[in-house]
């Protein structure tokens, strides 16, 4: 009996490991066009009607991914949220309730949770010369440290993992 405790303890990190593998998931690429599967443009013609967000995801479980876009104020144009499993291409339709973009500087933030994902800053009619600050919230320090603290953790727990497993190994194999 003492001998499964290891190869249980062993089990028990591969499946928390397999957990946290899955759930790094996100939005991967993504660029605005005039067109459902259009070519990337960040510049579009006076009286623009619909831009699209399209975006390509992996790894998701069911998490919802917002697109929100800002107008030239910091005022949210236009919001979507859909919930993604798998990987896959989405194609975003964007409008105003005016029925056309005006005439300045846009920002699109894609976010996964919470969290700002990417980034897109465009203009409809002549480009803006002055840049203008982004809307974009910073990610607390708590999210800073924890995307360190995964970033490190998960490679030092798959090996400490393997050695955990291979020493299980060589206990159940020694103690016959």
């Amino acid at each position: 009996m003492k001998r499964l405790v290891p190869i249980a303890i062993a089990l028990s990190l591969t499946i928390l490991l397999a957990s946290i593998a899955v759930a790094q998931g996100g939005v991967t690429s993504g660029h605005l066009s005039d067109a459902p599967d259009g070519p990337a443009m960040t510049q579009f013609p006076s009286g623009a009607t619909v831009v699209y967000a399209i975006f390509e995801y992996a790894g998701m479980t069911g998490e919802p991914i917002t697109v929100r876009v800002y107008d030239n104020y910091g005022s949210i144009v236009q919001e979507q949220t859909q919930s993604y499993t798998g990987s896959g291409t989405e194609s975003m339709a964007t409008t105003t309730s005016e029925g056309y973009f005006p005439d300045g500087r846009y920002v699109t933030n894609f976010y996964l949770g919470e969290y700002v994902s990417r980034t897109i800053i465009w203009d409809v009619g002549e480009p803006v010369a002055k840049p203008v600050a982004t809307p974009t919230p910073t990610p607390s320090t708590i999210a800073r440290v924890s995307s360190q603290v995964k970033d490190f953790a998960v490679p030092a727990a798959a090996i400490l993992l393997i050695i955990l497993v291979a020493w299980a190994i060589y206990r159940v194999l020694t103690a016959r």
